[in-house]
């Protein structure tokens, strides 16, 4: 068919490239804007984000008065008491001075990048007048890789998801996972990485940066809770809790429980980067109510590639009924997730004591330096 100049063919022809041309160069220009914007803004990780900011303003405040660091998830922020933790390591080779920067509501995305900045400011104890001790981080092992989807939009995401991280996110699959899982995991990871460098919400939050909740500081470090939320003791029977409790079976059920690449790959890019020497890492397992019927069984410790050979990483795993029976107290927990204060001490001196004994079977933890 001859198309006739000036028939409707030919204009129809003519106003369908023009609107691809018009596409393609907006497109291009959001991408260039995009760019300079991106190029322009400073370090995404301090633009505002609800919670996170109050985190990253207390961890700057503490700088040179703490030198180990937990971090993760509510179960981690609700779950371990840093004055606990640390007067049951008193007079070991592993006491030190420690600080709470879980986040409710965490993954291991936001947990890597918390720790990242956590040890690029990391002062070495010698230099800040305290006596030689080690840097541990611990991490939690069962946070989600992600946020929660309605996070997806929300600056605690877009302002973290850049390549690296990403990345690291792509790692945490497993052949035992269903397509769509895999596929969701990443992504999610995929689309907040875009959220990223595209810039949504990153110049406004530059621009109009909201005031930290004076609040969260209050409540997080008085009495010297070092980051901790210390949810309030049931007074009152509650009947989830305590129906749980009294009708789990006599013993859990065991399973495997399962590491993958990227807790890993977490371990080896944090002692990579760490401009402080000698850090030591711990993996945490934290406990649920859920632990009565069923829990996982991991390894000991996981071994990772490190800057100056492997690393032995403890996984502590106190998502165990069987073997911590007192953990079940129904007075000891704010929800069927969560503890309560008195329960945060308790596991706390816990946890510290398997991280002792840890210490005393393999060897360590170095000072820091």
């Amino acid at each position: 068919m001859q198309v006739v100049e000036g028939s409707p063919v030919a204009k129809t022809s003519a106003g369908a490239g023009e609107i691809l041309t018009a596409i393609a160069l907006a497109a291009f220009g959001f991408l260039i804007t995009a760019g300079v914007l991106h190029a322009s803004i400073r370090d995404p990780l301090h633009l505002h984000a609800d919670v996170r900011s109050e985190k990253l303003f207390m961890m700057e405040q503490w700088r040179g008065k703490v030198f180990s660091a937990a971090f993760g998830t509510s179960h981690v922020h609700n779950g371990l008491d840093p004055r606990a933790f640390d007067a049951a390591l008193t007079g070991s080779p592993a006491a030190t001075r420690t600080a709470n920067f879980a986040i409710e509501g965490g993954s291991q995305s936001e947990q890597f990048v918390m720790a990242t900045e956590f040890l690029k400011h990391l002062e070495v104890p010698a230099q800040a007048g305290a006596p030689a001790q080690p840097c541990i981080v611990m991490l939690e092992l069962g946070a989600g890789s992600n946020f929660t989807t309605d996070h997806l939009v929300h600056p605690r995401a877009i302002n973290i998801y850049d390549w690296p991280t990403a990345k690291l996110i792509s790692h945490f699959v497993s052949p035992q996972m269903g397509t769509g899982q895999r596929f969701g995991r990443i992504g999610y990871a995929m689309a907040a990485m875009g959220l990223h460098y595209s810039n949504v919400g990153m110049l406004s939050n530059e621009i109009f940066s909201p005031p930290l909740n004076q609040d969260i500081l209050s409540n997080q470090t008085a009495d010297d809770r070092r980051g901790e939320l210390v949810e309030p003791v049931r007074t009152v029977r509650t009947h989830t809790i305590y129906d749980i409790i009294d009708h789990h079976l006599q013993r859990p059920v065991i399973t495997p429980g399962q590491t993958l690449a990227g807790n890993a790959e977490i371990i080896e890019r944090l002692a990579v980067g760490s401009p402080v020497r000698n850090v030591s890492f711990v993996y945490v397992v934290m406990p649920r109510l859920e632990d009565l019927n069923t829990a996982a069984d991991y390894p000991d410790h996981l071994s990772v590639a490190g800057p100056h050979g492997s690393l032995d990483v403890p996984i502590l795993n106190m998502a165990r009924a069987d073997r911590y029976p007192q953990m079940y107290d129904p007075t000891l927990w704010f929800d069927d997730s969560h503890l309560a204060g008195n329960g945060a001490q308790t596991l706390s001196t816990l946890l510290a004591a398997q991280l002792k004994a840890w210490y005393l079977a393999h060897g360590g933890p170095p000072p820091c330096g």
